[in-house]
């Protein structure tokens, strides 16, 4: 299972990470923190993990950088990492809002999106935050042991900072969900001061520890059952969605999950549990589908199953929330280009090595479509332990599945990979790159998504 002996490529250069972050979004500032959280798993990576840290950016540094985010998508984020940078908490940096600010006059009309863990919230900073049209996921995970869960010196004082964002700065919440350490009570109240605090939604984030992780020997096997029962249990109870990350989706099944209130899709009649079938008579692939088309156009008609198909008009603009919320799942566009360069339309016979999250939905969009491919849901050797994403992923976990896969059946035509496990250059997290699977098995490999 080891990948001794297999090559790897140079390290790119933290400039070219930084950069790569900055097309996707993403505005790297610190790898500074000020919680030591439990749950983190920084200090239990695998030695040959490559992760690095920036320290602080200097303002000059970041002034440079802005243009690079002139063609990312969406919104720019601060204090999320989606490269191998280890992202901090952004409020560590001491230009903090020096920076926002940059970055609001660079990019007047951008949603700017702030992960914070609350820790270092002020009058001052809310009052900025709020000016500048800025929006928070706030990191809470325990409303009731957080010194304990996080490390934090003050607690009380950060809870009122949280308390205060209402009506002043739209956010979102998110608990990283241990019930083994903090109890089912701390989860519910936790939930119920979001709320109260006005976060618009709530993210319960399953927890996932590599071997190494003292807390994974702890963590009883059902506990993701256990949070994935207590999102569904929340969020009526609350009446806000309370959202398991990751989901168990076993299918593509547009199906609304909470509509929320003074929407266009409360205004239209949306309930939660609706099937959405089409939008404006165009069918739809996905929950991913159903709703950017119903985000992207203007007084969309939503056909739900509901007892029967029924029709609904929501009234919005072009580009805004339809108001009702659904999991997040494949992408038609990405699926569809799978699809045409895998040859898999063309009856070629492909195996598809991927997340066991995402082993369901890729077989039923190939049910769908009436196409068939060997689907396998790789195991992470590399971290072991629960971990299960895609993203996570390495050339030894790949290499491991297929050889277990072809030991009945033959070599097939053609690999497929999940692109998130790789960086822009093609290396895993051990800077080994993709097309080493390739000479190892003598059979041509694709990143797909």
């Amino acid at each position: 299972m080891s990948p001794k002996g297999l090559p790897k490529t140079d390290t790119p250069s933290i400039e070219a990470l930084l950069y790569e972050a900055q097309k996707r979004g993403i505005l790297p500032i610190t790898s500074e923190c000020t919680a030591r959280c439990a749950f983190c798993s920084n200090r239990y990576n695998p030695p040959s993990c490559e992760v690095l840290n920036i320290g602080r950016r200097s303002l000059d540094e970041i002034k440079e950088s802005l243009p690079w985010l002139q063609g990312a998508p969406g919104a720019i984020v601060i204090g999320e990492s989606v490269t191998r940078i280890n992202e901090g908490e952004p409020l560590c940096h001491p230009d903090f809002l020096k920076i926002v600010r940059l970055v609001r006059e660079a990019y007047p009309g951008r949603a700017i999106k702030v992960t914070t863990n609350g820790m270092l919230l002020t009058p001052e900073v809310v009052s900025f935050l709020s000016e500048a049209g800025v929006t928070l996921t706030v990191s809470l995970n325990s409303v009731s042991k957080r010194e304990i869960i996080m490390g934090d010196r003050d607690p009380e004082k950060t809870l009122a900072s949280i308390a205060s964002l209402k009506g002043k700065v739209e956010f979102d919440g998110s608990i990283v969900a241990l019930p083994f350490l903090t109890g089912r009570l701390d989860i519910r109240q936790s939930v119920r001061f979001l709320k109260e605090s006005g976060a618009t939604t709530v993210r319960l984030l399953l927890p996932g520890f590599s071997a190494r992780h003292p807390l994974y020997k702890t963590m009883p096997k059902d506990t993701w059952e256990e949070v994935r029962a207590m999102a569904t249990e929340l969020s009526a109870r609350e009446r806000i969605p309370v959202l398991a990350d990751p989901p168990a989706l076993n299918g593509l099944d547009a199906r609304v999950e909470f509509v929320l209130p003074n929407s266009p899709a409360a205004r239209a009649g949306i309930r939660p549990g609706d099937l959405v079938v089409k939008v404006s008579g165009k069918d739809v692939f996905s929950r991913k589908d159903a709703f950017q088309k119903a985000y992207e156009m203007e007084n969309p008609v939503l056909t739900v199953l509901r007892e029967g198909l029924i029709e609904y008009r929501l009234p919005k603009k072009r580009s805004s929330s339809p108001g009702f919320v659904m999991y997040d799942d494949l992408d038609p566009r990405e699926y569809l280009n799978w699809e045409r360069v895998s040859g898999v339309a063309k009856g070629r016979d492909v195996l598809v090595l991927t997340s066991k999250p995402a082993k369901k939905l890729i077989e039923t969009a190939l049910e769908r479509r009436g196409l068939e491919a060997r689907i396998v849901a790789v195991r992470s050797y590399f971290f072991g332990g629960n971990i299960c994403v895609a993203g996570l992923l390495t050339v030894r976990d790949f290499l491991a599945a297929y050889r277990r896969a072809v030991q009945s059946r033959s070599e097939p035509s053609l690999v497929t990979l999940p692109a998130r496990a790789f960086d822009p250059w093609g290396r895993d997290l051990e800077g080994v790159h993709y097309r080493v699977f390739s000479q190892e098995t003598g059979v041509p490999v694709i990143l797909a998504g």
